[in-house]
């Protein structure tokens, strides 16, 4: 079976029968994209002439200009364009079964401490422009979200008499999320104050801009960046390190790991748990800080 037959079988088969989002299509078909282009490259041109160490090899050099975590998403996507080429044909074998992950990054999350969330939550004035701003960015950390679960975020999901959100995550999975007090507050004030001058072309976001469009993933990097420069803080913090930020606070405060897991929608709980490697080193600094301490007061 050609390689490219396979690739658009694969993409009626994640759209139709699969049901996966527009995003999660997008992203393994550019995966199967490259893939596919380095087999041709190989001069192999159908899915019956892969083998298990073409797929190694492929992999291999892949690895040496990304991160494990693409990496392994990388061998998602090619165990799932096997899986379903052999599910349809019975008769071409799957020779992606034996291939091993990479291992996974010991690097540890970037995160806000308290203070930091504190200084950029206090830099914003009172304009319209501010008050949504400010907004944007407590819902992304007080409450956890994504990026894109921000920005899709509609009205009707939000419940601030019960201080309650629902949320649509990744693969369409839904959870409930408590809004802290201060979030229900600031929700509310943009959306008395703010929202309805701006929402004028009947969207259903709860997050629009001044032209009445809804807020983008672009947009939030922007402006995280710029206010992280501004007040002068870690240029490595990014939009994604508030979510961060949400879970170790969390456990800060002594959160069960599985409320963390299901609050951040995590589908594995050792995905959540590299929250607790941060948990430790901070425990080892403020230990050794102490026998620092120690050290120099029995010197005098």
């Amino acid at each position: 079976m050609d390689l490219v037959e396979a690739k658009n079988d694969f993409k009626i088969h994640i759209s139709v029968i699969e049901h996966k989002s527009q995003r999660t299509i997008l992203s393994y078909l550019s995966d199967i994209e490259q893939y596919i282009s380095y087999l041709k490259k190989k001069h192999i041109c159908t899915v019956e002439e892969v083998s298990v160490q073409e797929i190694e090899m492929f992999l291999s050099e892949y690895g040496k200009e990304h991160s494990s975590k693409s990496g392994n998403r990388m061998i998602s996507s090619i165990r799932s364009f096997h899986r379903i080429t052999s599910l349809n044909h019975p008769e071409i074998r799957n020779p992606s079964l034996y291939v091993h992950g990479f291992k996974r990054s010991q690097h540890l999350p970037i995160y806000c401490s308290q203070k930091d969330i504190s200084t950029l939550l206090n830099s914003f004035d009172q304009s319209n422009q501010g008050v949504f701003e400010k907004t944007v960015i407590m819902t992304l950390y007080s409450c956890g979200l994504r990026v894109s679960e921000l920005c899709d975020l509609q009205c009707s999901q939000i419940h601030l008499e019960q201080k309650l959100m629902r949320v649509r995550g990744k693969g369409k999975k839904e959870r409930m999320i408590p809004i802290a007090s201060v979030c229900v507050d600031q929700i509310r004030y943009y959306m008395e104050l703010v929202r309805p001058d701006w929402a004028k072309k009947n969207v259903g976001n709860v997050f629009v801009n001044r032209l009445g469009n809804p807020l983008t993933r672009q947009y939030v990097h922007i402006l995280i960046k710029r206010k992280i420069r501004e007040n002068g803080l870690n240029l490595d913090i990014s939009a994604h390190s508030f979510r961060h930020s949400f879970a170790t606070h969390l456990l800060d405060g002594k959160a069960d790991l599985r409320i963390v897991q299901e609050l951040l929608g995590h589908s594995d709980i050792q995905t959540t748990q590299i929250y607790t490697h941060i948990q430790t080193e901070k425990l080892s600094h403020a230990y050794d800080s102490y026998f620092t301490v120690f050290e120099e007061e029995e010197e005098k």
